[in-house]
């Protein structure tokens, strides 16, 4: 055999081996690709880790060849581009990670009910890896699924993440769904998508009393709430402190109250009246099934005595205490007292009717011992609080209310009561001029009149004065962020 057909039969066997091997190899990482090539991104749902249910990846192979030696690889790419590209469908079965080639990955995700801590205030996080899509579903008895949130959808160049926060008003069954797309941005990238769906069930929220302050001067408010009790359902309470008025819904601070669907929230004052005895007194709360049981300690509080000079010739004093005048409140003032609107209208804090300057201050103090003249016959407790200050002061709404009355009264002058919702009212006496009407919404701040001296009055002043019910309460005590009636809000 001739030299030359050696060398051919040489070749020709090196080139058949090099095949051969070749062939073998490329076998060899084709298998070796599996379901734990495919990026398994973990997305959080209700602060716990979710691994995906199932995924269609295009899977790279050679990927470290195609970066290192790209135009060795861009020229074998015609002939060779299935053998350069793995489809892979992966699915999650019992806890373990499947692709096509038969290779498994455990997997860390168990079956598990979210939000049974928090139940209305879904939160999910999906990282910035991916472009992606959500939905939540609530699933009815006949296991239709109606989207209560859907977001995302869109399909950028670069993967973008996303965050939200999704309220869920009733108790059921839910489905969360999210679909993640990994798009191909290079022949030695991969790219799918992962989609991932976990089901939780959320409960009926839990009932919630919480007592406020329990250790309150005479003149102040207890206060109380309820949340979560089912609808229908009026709350109801014993005790000797006081007369007790409960309005739906809660008085809010920074952030909105969320509502569950079929339940409501109750909110409860107590006035303490100034000459309410000291001691302990049990409150009971009853709601359906439910019932509460809180102490409150009722404290001292020592009221100054004040003997009030005033001039009864003057006319204006005169007709103040005419029986006209006392016939005329009674019949307008008096039917105010027991004003119980549902509608909650302050929120926050109350402020002071004046913005006091230096030279203004209080003259007399809620609760003082007063007699007129000397007269002990007259003896009798200030209801309100009087703020000494120059005649045409502007005089501002304590908190938001709906305006009940607003005129001129012969026993107490120019007069502005506002009704601040669940049987808390203001009242505004002696003015000089009255800035708003009845029935007018007015919020905190509001100018509703002037100070002036009117009615039974030595000077000029406003007589400001909180009531609940027929008992009055102490307007100075509103003015802390401490005081009773806010003791029991979040």
């Amino acid at each position: 055999m001739s030299r030359k057909y050696i060398v051919i039969i040489i070749v020709a066997i090196c080139l058949a081996a090099a095949f051969s091997g070749g062939n073998a190899y490329f076998d060899y990482e084709y298998k070796r690709v599996d379901a734990s090539e495919v990026p398994v991104t973990p997305i959080t749902v209700a602060e716990q880790p979710v691994l995906p249910i199932s995924a269609e990846f295009s899977m790279p192979l050679f990927a470290n060849a195609q970066v290192r030696f790209p135009m060795i690889m861009n020229a074998i790419r015609p002939k060779l581009e299935e053998r350069l590209e793995k489809q892979l469908n992966c699915v999650q079965e019992d806890g373990v990670w499947l692709s096509s080639s038969n290779a498994a990955i455990k997997n860390e995700s168990d079956d598990y009910g979210l939000l049974g801590e928090a139940p209305y205030s879904f939160e999910f996080e999906l990282p910035d890896v991916m472009y992606w899509s959500a939905v939540l579903s609530y699933i009815d008895n006949a296991g239709t699924e109606t989207p209560i949130f859907v977001e995302g959808g869109a399909k950028p160049e670069i993967p973008v993440g996303m965050s939200d926060t999704v309220t869920i008003l009733k108790a059921g069954e839910y489905i969360f769904s999210a679909e993640g797309t990994l798009n191909k941005t290079g022949p030695e990238m991969p790219s799918g998508t992962v989609r991932y769906r976990v089901q939780f069930s959320v409960k009926n929220p839990d009932p919630i009393f919480e007592a406020g302050r329990a250790e309150l001067a005479q003149g102040e408010i207890f206060s109380l709430r309820l949340e979560n009790i089912p609808k229908g359902i009026v709350p109801e309470l014993e005790t000797e402190l006081g007369p007790v008025v409960f309005t739906k819904g809660l008085p809010q601070k920074e952030q909105e109250i969320i509502q569950p669907e079929g339940f409501e929230n109750w909110y409860a004052m107590i006035p303490i009246s100034n000459t309410r005895a000291v001691g302990d007194y049990i409150v009971s709360v009853f709601a359906g099934e439910l019932a509460y049981e809180t102490t409150v300690t009722v404290t001292e509080y020592e009221f100054p005595f004040q003997n009030l000079i005033i001039d009864t010739s003057v006319p204006s004093v005169a007709a103040a205490t005419t029986a006209q005048a006392n016939q005329e409140f009674r019949d307008k003032m008096v039917p105010l007292y027991s004003v119980f609107s549902e509608e909650r209208y302050w929120d926050g804090m109350f402020a002071w009717p004046i913005e006091m300057e230096e030279e203004d201050y209080i003259s007399t103090e809620f609760g003082e011992i007063r007699i007129t003249n000397g007269n002990q016959n007259t003896r009798r407790s200030h209801n309100g609080v009087d703020i000494a200050a120059s005649t045409g002061t502007p005089v501002y709404a304590a908190g938001a209310g709906r305006v009940l009355l607003a005129e001129f009264l012969l026993s107490v002058g120019n007069t502005v009561v506002i009704d601040h919702g669940g049987g808390l009212i203001g009242i505004y006496y002696h003015m000089d001029s009255v800035d708003t009407i009845v029935d007018k919404i007015v919020e905190r701040g509001e100018l509703i009149g002037t100070v002036g001296s009117t009615g039974y009055s030595t000077g000029p002043h406003l007589h400001f004065e909180m009531r609940i019910g027929e008992q009055p309460i102490s307007p100075s005590m509103l003015q802390e962020p401490t005081a009773g009636l806010y003791s029991a809000q979040r």
